[in-house]
């Protein structure tokens, strides 16, 4: 493993991007791969044991490509088979739990902290035992989002669905007087606007993007893996199934992302 072997970033669809867009930034050397399992989107919905299995053949390519990481760039897939992975695979592998926990529980000043997810994710109780096991203080209020998942997929991150759908799911959360709101799905940050909105400007959003980069960066810096040479453009976007995958998202997602090129091809691992 050298190096200039790349970063490889998957997810169940195109939310992860949002995490990918941190590492690119953070890291312009690197090439980074990133795929979408749009041929079994939603994870959320899916056994944990189905999933889990999903994940390990997703890693188990790009190890065979000679990755030199990989980031679980999804709630769910880390919740069911991040553990499993680790004991299998012989590189690091990092998801997003835990560092949305340090910084949710750094956050907040009442101790009140809602969690927004898949029904996977919340079923698997990731969140609510990570803060509950990094502060006995925390009081963490939880409430799947199965719809926020299919509206960013299609591209509606503005639309009236997309606020109604919204102000269902928030306002129990309100309702408890939290102050601190983890998206615990990659997908979720595409609709800040209208959790901002609905939510109020007092509740803080946590979103553990950047907190991954940084954890990037330890592990490569550790490992003597970090690129320092010439700069690696070719970065690559892939997505299991194409008819699955939305125009209108490629088009609002590549201006959210602010990518200057959001390009997908298909890599059907389950052929």
């Amino acid at each position: 493993m050298g190096k200039k072997n790349p970063i490889a970033l998957f997810d169940s669809g195109v939310g992860g991007l949002t995490i990918a867009k941190e590492v690119i930034a953070e890291f312009p050397k690197e090439q980074i791969i990133y795929f979408g399992d749009t041929a079994h989107l939603p994870y959320g919905i899916r056994a944990q044991s189905q999933v889990r299995d999903f994940v390990l053949e997703i890693i188990d390519y790009f190890v065979k490509m000679d990755a030199k990481m990989v980031i679980i760039a999804c709630n769910t897939a880390t919740a069911a088979g991040l553990k499993d992975a680790k004991r299998r695979f012989d590189i690091p592998i990092i998801g997003p739990i835990e560092p949305g926990v340090e910084e949710a529980v750094l956050a907040t000043n009442n101790n009140k902290i809602g969690v927004i997810a898949t029904e996977g994710t919340i079923e698997s109780g990731a969140y609510q035992k990570g803060l509950q096991n990094a502060s006995s203080r925390v009081e963490v209020f939880s409430q799947p989002c199965p719809e926020f998942i299919p509206l960013v997929e299609r591209g509606e991150l503005y639309s009236s669905r997309a606020k109604e759908v919204a102000e269902a799911y928030l306002r129990p959360l309100k309702e408890e007087g939290i102050d601190t709101l983890l998206l615990g799905c990659t997908h979720f940050p595409y609709l800040e606007g209208i959790i901002r909105e609905v939510i109020g400007t007092e509740v803080k959003l946590i979103y553990p993007g950047r907190g991954i980069a940084l954890k990037v960066r330890e592990i490569l810096n550790k490992q003597d893996l970090l690129n320092e040479g010439n700069s690696i453009e070719s970065n690559q976007f892939y997505v299991s199934d194409l008819d699955k995958l939305s125009r209108d998202f490629v088009k609002l997602g590549k201006e959210f992302l602010k990518f200057k090129e959001l390009e997908f091809k298909k890599l059907n691992l389950w052929k």
